[in-house]
């Protein structure tokens, strides 16, 4: 049974070695077929492979005398590598006979066997990058405008899995009903601590998609961190609202809950297949208050003559802070993409402030953590723009129980058991 689920799980890892990234579709289709038991430990070595890359790498490299192997072999050593380090309940001799039955090349088949034979003897790195397994040159870039406690936090929540977690439709239900229906399909859940609408997913019983309260709309799958950016927003019934990068829907569809589901929003994106998910969304929760449009932010005036009491910008970004559910996005980390990207950030949020009204509020937000894409926009905006005011956020998140660095335009969420990095900054036209 065990090497079925090993070969399923080498499989997805082979197409991520090649792709540098995993289809969220690909794994689903395997877990399905899985049984409870079986689908927590695909995802535990999966996960837990992408996750520490560098350092099971090390490992093997210090046992090869020539580190240039197959990428076969290698995504065998580290399945192997992982199971016998930080998998507890795997036996030893499992990790080692059935890594070597993934191999096909039966030059390489003594040399993975040794290697894994010898694993366990090789004292732990004391580099932080390897032993929190990051880029090296992340790292050292994180060092140069973060505390040092700060990166480590980072670098250490990284580490662990992200649970699921739901945000409730506060239109029809409650977090308490949520809970109980949850409950009767065999899924345990408890109240979020940072959200007054989110429910923390600790064991699932039958899948989400089928759940009811996916399937009546009761809820919406929504990271802690992704539902604060709207609470941020000052909501009211009857406003009128854009979100000018909107899909795939999820903070489009609580700004509605929030407002009652009357006034007017705005969804748009550049894309009209990712808008396709906005009106799925939209759909499956009966709101009545979203409209979609087909708009390039860089150039959104072109799209939109109205003005708008509330905008958010949500802006494409790096997405590092979404490493612990992708941990992809380390690896395909390019330096100067961040520059890239806060030039496209600088367009996007200017094109938004024309349109937005005397008064109003414009938050803007990201998942990552770079200062370029950051605080280096907001900056720039800020000084380039007469009628700005910077909001300080940080009282409002203290309410919710977010931990985070304040740099005077933003605040920067730091993870825990269920945030994730989020900079978010709150911009009101003053005249």
């Amino acid at each position: 049974m065990r090497t079925n689920v090993r070969l399923l799980a080498y499989r997805l890892l082979r197409k991520y070695e090649k792709e540098k990234f995993l289809d969220r579709e690909d794994v689903d289709s395997v877990l399905s077929v899985l049984n409870d038991r079986d689908r927590r430990f695909l995802k535990e070595l999966v996960w837990g492979v992408m996750r520490k890359e560098e350092l099971l790498d090390w490992y093997i490299n210090q046992l090869l005398r020539n580190p240039d192997i197959p990428p076969a072999v290698r995504v065998a050593l580290r399945m192997g590598v992982y199971q016998l380090l930080f998998m507890d309940g795997v036996p030893d001799y499992a990790a080692v006979s059935e890594t070597v039955k993934l191999v096909k090349n039966e030059n390489f088949k003594k040399l993975v066997n040794a290697v894994l034979r010898r694993v366990k003897s090789v004292p732990p790195p004391s580099d932080l990058h390897l032993v929190y397994s990051h880029p090296k040159w992340l790292v050292d870039y994180w060092r140069s405008f973060l505390p040092e406690e700060v990166v480590l936090r980072i670098m250490e929540w990284y580490q662990k899995p992200l649970p699921t977690v739901l945000r409730v439709n506060s239109l029809v239900t409650t977090r308490e009903e949520v809970i109980e229906i949850l409950s009767k399909e065999g899924t345990e859940a408890i109240y979020g601590k940072h959200s007054p609408f989110s429910v923390v997913i600790k064991k699932l019983g039958v899948p989400l998609n089928d759940s009811k309260v996916i399937t009546e709309g009761l809820a919406t799958v929504q990271g802690e961190s992704s539902q604060i950016v709207p609470l941020l927003m000052d909501l009211e019934p009857n406003m009128k609202v854009l979100d000018t990068c909107s899909a795939p829907g999820g903070k489009t569809t609580f700004i509605a809950e929030l407002m009652k589901d009357k006034g007017e929003i705005l969804a748009t994106d550049v894309s009209m297949e990712r808008l396709q998910l906005v009106e799925k969304h939209v759909r499956r929760l009966k709101l009545s208050s979203v409209k979609i449009k087909l708009a390039d932010a860089e150039r959104l005036t072109e799209f939109i003559q109205d003005e708008f009491d509330r905008i958010l910008v949500d802006a494409p970004c790096s997405s590092l802070g979404t490493a612990r559910n992708h941990p992809e996005v380390l690896r395909r980390a390019k330096k100067e993409e961040f520059k890239e990207l806060s030039e496209k950030q600088f367009r996007i949020l200017s094109q938004s402030w024309k349109l937005l009204k005397k008064g109003g509020i414009l938050l803007y937000s990201t998942c990552t953590i770079t200062k370029e894409e950051n605080t280096e926009v907001i900056k720039a905006f800020a000084e380039q723009t007469p009628d700005v005011e910077v909001i300080d956020l940080r009282k409002r998140l203290e309410d919710y129980g977010v931990e985070g660095l304040w740099d005077g335009f933003g605040f920067l969420m730091l993870p825990d058991e269920t945030l994730t990095p989020f900079y978010v900054s709150a911009l009101k036209k003053t005249g």
